[in-house]
């Protein structure tokens, strides 16, 4: 008999079924697994979310269930990027094998998406294809200073809704310690939620400087957030166009506000502030929330059938529209079969672009509700299709030129959502500052971010930015803002083929 203690042979325990398992996997593995398969698998097994986006190469890893990181542009972030990234890879290519000094700007927002996302693939295309376009223009012409140092395009995601910024900012950071190619500027940086302005506060910190291409909340800019200059309007550059447009109306508008209150989007609750401080006296009605959905929860049925029954109650005729697009487009569809339905009815808002006027369900919304929707915009569709005229940007037409000659889309309406635009002027931005050092003496070595930096405020007088949408300027007395920016304000239905007289220019006459 054996006693507790003793560990005789003849004193084991049977195996479990566990430990009989678990045995028959050691033999099994040892014998049909080989030490040189063991030595692959094992790594990819460790570091699957670098394998699953690209590989360790890519600078690009998986987190939370996308592929977020900082690539040249050979991960394809999104099937539809295929092309327009091929180009990006094949230019940064051929800038490296040229020879002679190199510095790169990376290209900052969301390039993936989750089940909801203030951004979608075709925006995301034209931010590229713009992008592109200027860095093109900037190494094979002299539209934005000397064709040296040259630039390479890097594309950086933080995620359908940003949450991933902090590993792709400190990567942005180590690229910028590059003494060989640094990182210079960052363009882009997302949209007007609250990660955007702890991304700029961590970039300014580093000294690398910032120019936003989609980023209109007041506040976003320099002097108060830093180093981070605008190529797009501000809200409040937004309203003093739409303010404009209501000055010029026979009557004045009866007005209520609809916003967005998600306190997590700076977007929607700038433009809100900028609708009550500039229009104030136009609002006769109850302002009417709701809960937003593009960088909140997925939408709900139903999400405006109670502000459109208290808008009717109202007697308004117009309303001031303060969230996003995808929330603009449902309530669209809700007011069109308001129940004060019979006299006609105004929409403002504001946006990047709007490419509404090819969305056969919009324009079916506003044709059945009697509902036109005015919107102040970094772009006017008929800039493309209209003769050039005060209207239109002095530099427009060459920017379409070469978005033609560099992309290769002919159709007009491939620039209405005006997120190419937008992503060329914040790049052309960049990209003069950078030309600008080489009246700096730097020795043998290319401009580091700092320099580049220090330039951004000199982008004035002889030295403005020649960009699609204006003839650009920053100064201490606007800050980040883009003096000479064009905003135009758009009604659909269209009404003519010509852009609106007296366009509101930003620093121009009447900026009050």
């Amino acid at each position: 008999m054996t006693g507790p203690n003793d560990t005789s042979p003849s004193a084991h325990v049977p195996d479990g079924p566990t430990s009989l398992v678990r045995r028959w996997l050691r033999r099994w593995w040892k014998q049909v697994v080989p030490v040189p398969v063991l030595l692959l698998v094992i790594p990819v097994v460790l570091h699957w979310d670098v394998f699953t986006c690209g590989g360790p190469a890519s600078g690009v890893r998986l987190t939370d269930g996308q592929c977020v990181g900082v690539t040249d542009g050979s991960f394809v972030y999104h099937e539809e990027y295929t092309e327009v990234q091929a180009d990006i890879v094949r230019e940064n290519q051929r800038v490296a094998e040229a020879g002679g000094h190199v510095v790169r700007i990376a290209l900052l927002s969301t390039l993936t998406f989750g089940e909801v996302s203030p951004m979608d693939p075709a925006r995301v295309v034209s931010a590229l294809e713009g992008a592109h376009t200027a860095q093109m223009r900037a190494n094979h012409s002299p539209h934005f200073g000397d064709e040296s140092p040259a630039i390479q395009l890097y594309l950086a995601n933080m995620g359908g809704r940003q949450g991933q910024w902090e590993p792709v900012v400190d990567a942005l950071v180590a690229m910028a310690d590059d003494e060989a190619n640094p990182l210079v500027a960052v363009v882009g940086m997302g949209v007007s939620v609250e990660s955007t302005a702890s991304v700029a506060d961590r970039l300014h910190e580093n000294g690398i400087p910032m120019v936003s291409a989609a980023v209109t909340a007041d506040g976003l800019a320099h002097p108060e957030t830093p180093g981070l200059m605008r190529a797009a309007p501000s809200n409040t550059e937004y309203v003093r166009a739409l303010r404009s447009y209501l000055d010029e109306q026979k009557e004045p508008a009866r007005a209520t506000l609809v916003y967005d209150a998600n306190a997590s989007d700076l977007f929607v609750g700038s433009l809100r502030q900028a609708y009550e401080s500039r229009l104030g006296a136009h609002l006769v009605g109850h302002p009417q929330e709701y809960a937003g959905t593009t960088v909140g929860d997925p939408p709900r049925a139903g999400l405006f059938h109670t502000v459109v029954l208290n808008i009717c109650a109202s007697g308004t005729d117009t309303v001031f529209f303060a969230g996003r697009t995808p929330d603009l487009r449902e309530f669209l569809a809700s007011l069109a079969h308001r129940p004060c339905a019979g006299q006609p009815f105004r929409v403002l808002f504001s946006v990047i672009g709007l490419s509404a006027l090819d969305d056969e369900e919009v324009m079916g919304h506003l044709a059945e509700g009697d509902i036109t929707l005015v919107y102040a915009s970094s772009i006017d569709p008929r800039w493309s299709t209209g003769d050039a005229s005060a209207e239109v940007p002095p530099h427009y037409a060459s920017f379409v030129n070469a978005f033609h000659e560099y992309i290769g889309d002919d159709d007009p309406a491939a620039l209405n959502n005006g997120y190419a635009l937008v992503h060329h002027d914040a790049f052309a931005v960049a990209a003069s500052a950078v030309r600008m050092t080489n009246e700096m003496d730097l020795g043998d070595a290319p401009p580091t971010a700092a320099e580049v930096g220090s330039q951004l405020m000199l982008l004035n007088s002889a030295h403005e930015v020649r960009a699609g949408g204006g003839t650009l300027s920053y100064s201490d007395e606007y800050g980040g803002e883009a003096v000479g920016r064009y905003v135009p304000v758009v009604e659909l239905p269209l009404k003519g083929d010509l852009p609106r007289p007296f366009p509101h220019v930003i620093g121009g006459a009447g900026h009050g």
